[in-house]
């Protein structure tokens, strides 16, 4: 039988321009359920805009958070479809996203499905530092398989100033013996030095996905 497609977000796909990534707090699991409804209505109402790629919208496992990941084919698609109403009238959950592209990824469990994303973030300073950072995990500590974790894809953002390791694992203990091992300290390691900043991240589940 062959394995179940992954129903995570294709963060390799060649026709992606940009990737959107909007963190946000809403304080608890009923809140993140209606976000991410909120999040996914626009594009499930009526024909998909012109740019769209993909939505992805996730929920953190301690109830408090959400992250959505949207793909599209160019910043300026998608600022047209914010002046033109599509996300409908600004509130107080409206967040401007942070913009990344793919700089380096690594598949280490082809064929495996994830169930459970980790998206740590590094404060950066520049883009010297966003590669070298990059660079040093997935040719260091990252680089060899760890049971559980089916890939890693490294964001950079276009300002210059973080970058995402968008991690994605088979369930949540798969990461839990990651954190056990010394692979925690070995990736520090790999990324100590003047201008980097680790902030962590949190483990998501998916909630909903459009995808054209």
């Amino acid at each position: 039988m062959a394995d179940a497609p992954s129903p995570f977000p294709d963060v390799a796909r060649t026709d992606t321009g940009v990737a959107l990534v909007t963190p946000l707090y809403v304080g608890g699991p009923g809140h993140q359920h209606a976000e991410a409804e909120r999040v996914l209505a626009p594009y499930r109402n009526g024909s998909l805009p012109e740019g769209f790629l993909s939505v992805s919208v996730f929920t953190s496992t301690e109830g408090e958070n959400v992250l959505t990941y949207a793909q599209w084919t160019s910043d300026d698609a998608y600022r047209a479809f914010v002046r033109d109403g599509g996300l409908g009238e600004p509130d107080e959950n409206t967040t401007e996203p942070v913009r990344y592209k793919l700089y380096r990824g690594r598949v280490l469990e082809p064929g495996s499905v994830p169930t459970m994303l980790v998206p740590p973030v590094f404060d950066v300073d520049g883009r010297d530092r966003q590669r070298r950072s990059i660079d040093n995990l997935i040719d260091g500590p990252l680089g060899t398989p760890f049971p559980g974790l089916v890939a890693s894809h490294f964001h950079i953002s276009l300002d210059g100033t973080r970058v995402l390791n968008w991690a994605e694992w088979v369930d949540e203990d798969a990461h839990v013996g990651f954190m056990k091992s010394s692979r925690p300290k070995e990736c520090l390691e790999a990324i100590t030095m003047p201008g980097v900043r680790g902030i962590g991240g949190k483990r998501y589940v998916l909630a909903g996905a459009v995808t054209r």
